[in-house]
């Protein structure tokens, strides 16, 4: 007897946003926990792997910061 598989694919899977898997670029860029999925071009919809760079946190600055340096426009006014 085939047991039914728990796994919850496409519109039931809580992470499948417009076709896709919100996690679509952690999973591109093997990221890590911790690690931050930055998109060069500032394009979201742009997700090939050469336009992903993984921000890692390291030398007293969080990954967090690491991606804040890289978006200055969106700084304080």
């Amino acid at each position: 007897m085939l047991m039914k598989s728990k796994q919850r694919l496409g519109n039931d899977n809580g992470r499948w946003i417009g076709g896709k898997s919100s996690d679509y670029q952690r999973r591109i860029t093997n990221a890590k926990p911790g690690e931050l999925i930055h998109h060069k071009d500032h394009n979201r919809s742009h997700n090939l792997k050469s336009n992903l760079q993984k921000l890692t946190p390291g030398n007293g600055i969080t990954a967090i910061g690491k991606h804040n340096k890289a978006h200055p426009e969106k700084g304080k006014k």
